[in-house]
């Protein structure tokens, strides 16, 4: 039971704070990104690492499952992009904490979902592999918006 209510109840959350956090003025922009980088990205990173590559899986998907993939996984990717590049420090010093310091959290909640029984993964992917994977992907991200974004300009 714990486990069906993992997702709704992180996307529920996250979009408590998208919510409270993103002036409404810049919602759709924070949106595109979220869905292109977070949402579509995470389709991408797991169809790779899932289907490709056999280090990621998810189980007990139950009701949620789509293709293998939890279909709860892209929204959730999508919403804690959205929050990440709201907080985006404008500091290129900065900015390198926050990415790093995010790849962490981002190992943290894949062991959370792999404890509540969602998620697995081969032995030596977790914690290092899976470190630079999201290291890679949070740098992507910041990358894309700070070359691309007028939001960097006026956020925060």
């Amino acid at each position: 039971m714990l486990s069906t209510l993992f997702y709704p109840s992180y996307i529920l959350i996250a979009f408590v704070v998208v919510y409270l956090t993103i002036p409404p003025k810049d919602l759709k922009k924070y949106f595109i990104y979220g869905m292109l980088l977070g949402g579509v990205g995470d389709v991408v990173v797991v169809g790779l690492f899932q289907n490709v590559l056999h280090i990621i899986w998810f189980k007990n998907t139950g009701i949620f499952n789509f293709l293998g993939e939890n279909l709860l996984s892209p929204p959730s990717w999508m919403l804690t992009v959205m929050i990440f590049l709201r907080f985006l420090p404008l500091r290129k010093l900065f900015q390198y904490a926050y990415v790093l310091g995010f790849a962490v959290f981002s190992v943290g909640y894949g062991y959370l979902v792999h404890n509540v029984g969602l998620f697995d993964f081969k032995p030596w992917y977790y914690p290092f592999f899976a470190y630079l994977t999201f290291l890679i992907w949070w740098s992507t991200i910041t990358w894309v918006f700070v070359k691309t974004s007028s939001l960097m300009t006026n956020h925060i």
